[in-house]
């Protein structure tokens, strides 16, 4: 096996773009079955299907909550990708400059 044809680009803490590619692709089949499902419930609804609709719903209930963990996981994977990036709105910032060295 010849070692130099590892490439020397790829650095394991970084995601690249094809570990990027394969969520993203997860998120948008996932909310083009959102938006079919959302449709099919608002026929169930000018129906006055009841069942259907709140079987839809539950459907619906479950793809969002696979979009919003995906989104997640992807929220945390750039984070560790960009060590120096601000943090996002929410976090808990530091306790740096709170405190004053007394080198003076």
């Amino acid at each position: 096996m010849n070692i130099s044809s590892v490439s020397q680009n790829y650095s394991p803490g970084q995601p690249t773009s094809g570990q990027n590619a394969g969520a993203d692709a997860k998120i948008r089949s996932l909310e083009q079955e959102l938006q079919k499902l959302e449709s099919e419930k608002q026929k169930a609804v000018r129906n006055k299907d009841d069942e259907k609709k709140e079987k839809l719903e539950k459907q619906i209930q479950e793809i969002r909550k696979q979009i919003q963990q995906l989104k997640r996981q992807e929220n945390k994977k750039s984070q560790k990708a960009e060590p120096d990036a601000p943090p996002q709105e929410g976090e808990k910032l530091s306790d740096a400059g709170q405190h004053i060295d007394a080198l003076v």
